[in-house]
C-alpha cells in the first residue's frame, strides 16, 4: 500500500474523525483541519493518543481566510483532499449568505492553492443529496443515479451545486461523493430547534435513504486509496438495502433507540402527490457503482440503530422507556395542535414552511446572496 498525506477538512467531525482515524490505522499521514473549539480539540486529543500507525498533524485552519489556506496547503502539501467542511442545513438556514461564503467560498479558496502545488492532489468532495432537490416518488418512482439531473430546491442544495463546479472548474483530479443522510450517536445528540423544524417539515411518506457515519467514513478512506478508479466520478454514497425507509420510519427508529418509542404515522403530514414542490430533497439512491468501488456497506440498518441505542444514557433511556407510553400520546396531541396553530394544510408543503420559519433566502436561486 502507497502511504498517503491526506489533508482532511472538518476532520473532528461525524464522518471526518472516522475518516482521519482509519487513515492513521492504515499508516497514512492526516494533515486534520477543522475551526477550533472545545468539542474538536477533545476529537483531535483522543486522535493523538490512539497509538495509530499513521501520523496526525493538527493544523486549525478557517477557510475562509485566503492566506492561511495558502499556508495549509504550501507547507503540508498533499496527494489527497478530503473536503468534509461545510456549514450544512438546517444550520445554514439562520444565516445563508454566511453558508455561501463557507460552502462555495471555501472550496473555491481550497482548490486555488491544491491547484497551485506541483503535484495536484485528488479532492474528494462530500456532496449531498440536496442537489437533487424536491423529489416526488409518485412521479419519480426510480432510484437516483449518478446521472439523474440537479436541481436544487434550497440553498444548502445549491451550494453543493457550486462547490462541485468549483472543483471541476480547478482542473484538479476529483470525485464527488454525493452523501445519503447521515447517521450517529453524534448527529442523534446534537438536535435542536433547527432540526426540529426540519424534522416537522418533511412529510412523513418521504423518500429517505440513510448512511451509517462509519461507512461514510470508510468510503473516504477507501477512495483516497482507489482515487484512479474513481477519478471524474459522481458516487452516491448510501447505506445497504436496509437503510432505505420513510422519513417517519427513520424518526420513529431514532426515538426507539433513545428509549420513546414510536410516535406512528399521524405525528407527520404527508407530501402531496400532485406537487413537485411538495417534498424534501432526499430519494433513494441506486449504490451498485459506489460500492462496487468503494465497498464501504458494512453496517446495516439495524447495526446503525443499535449503535445509536448504545450511546444513551442507561438511565435516561429507562425513564423514557417507562414514561414512553403517556408521552407519546401527549405529542402527537401537540404536534397536531401546533400544525392547526400554524394553519397548515392537508399536506406538509415543507418549503413553504421552511421559508417561513427562516426567510425566503433559504430557497435556491434566491437573490443577492454571493460567494
Amino acid at each position: 500500500m502507497t502511504e498517503h498525506t491526506v489533508l482532511v477538512t472538518g476532520a473532528f467531525g461525524q464522518v471526518g474523525s472516522r475518516c482521519a482515524e482509519i487513515l492513521l490505522q492504515r499508516g497514512h499521514t492526516v494533515i486534520a483541519t477543522d475551526l477550533k473549539t472545545p468539542a474538536t480539540e477533545a476529537v483531535a486529543a483522543r486522535l493523538a493518543a490512539a497509538g495509530h500507525p499513521g501520523t496526525l498533524q493538527t493544523v486549525y485552519a478557517d477557510l475562509l481566510d485566503p492566506d492561511a489556506v495558502g499556508r495549509l496547503v504550501g507547507e503540508h502539501p498533499p496527494s489527497a483532499i478530503v473536503h468534509l467542511a461545510a456549514m450544512i442545513a438546517p444550520a445554514s438556514y439562520r444565516n445563508p449568505k454566511l453558508a455561501r461564503r463557507i460552502n462555495v467560498g471555501g472550496t473555491a479558496t481550497l482548490v486555488q492553492a491544491a491547484a497551485a502545488l506541483s503535484e495536484p492532489p485528488i479532492v474528494l468532495l462530500a456532496s449531498s443529496a440536496s442537489v437533487y432537490g424536491s423529489r416526488n416518488p409518485h412521479r419519480h418512482p426510480e432510484l437516483i443515479t449518478p446521472q439523474t439531473a440537479v436541481n436544487p430546491i434550497d440553498q444548502y442544495g445549491e451550494d453543493k451545486v457550486l462547490a462541485e463546479k468549483a472543483i471541476t472548474d480547478s482542473g484538479l483530479p476529483y470525485a464527488m461523493l454525493r452523501l445519503a443522510g447521515v447517521i450517529s450517536p453524534d448527529a442523534a445528540g446534537s438536535m435542536n430547534g433547527d432540526y426540529l423544524v426540519l424534522m416537522r417539515a418533511t412529510p412523513g411518506d418521504n423518500r429517505l435513504h440513510t448512511v451509517d457515519a462509519r461507512d461514510v467514513g470508510l468510503a473516504f478512506a477507501n477512495g483516497v486509496e482507489r482515487a484512479k478508479a474513481i477519478a471524474g466520478k459522481v458516487l452516491l454514497i448510501g447505506g445497504d438495502e436496509s437503510h432505505v425507509h420513510t422519513h417517519r420510519d427513520v424518526e420513529d427508529d431514532m426515538m426507539s433507540a433513545m428509549g420513546l418509542g414510536r410516535l406512528g404515522p399521524t405525528a407527520s403530514l404527508p407530501g402531496d402527490p400532485d406537487d413537485d414542490r411538495g417534498w424534501s430533497f432526499t430519494g433513494w439512491y441506486d449504490t451498485t457503482e459506489s460500492q462496487a468501488l468503494l465497498d464501504f456497506q458494512q453496517h446495516g440498518w439495524p447495526e446503525t440503530v443499535e449503535w445509536v441505542a448504545g450511546s444513551q444514557n442507561g438511565a435516561l433511556r429507562s425513564v423514557l422507556g417507562l414514561a414512553g407510553p403517556f408521552i407519546r400520546p401527549a405529542m402527537r396531541l401537540a404536534l397536531a395542535a401546533q400544525r392547526r396553530h400554524e394553519g397548515r394544510g392537508q399536506y406538509a408543503d415543507p418549503w413553504t414552511f421552511i421559508a417561513g420559519k427562516y426567510s425566503p433566502e433559504v430557497l435556491a436561486g434566491a437573490a443577492d446572496r454571493q460567494p
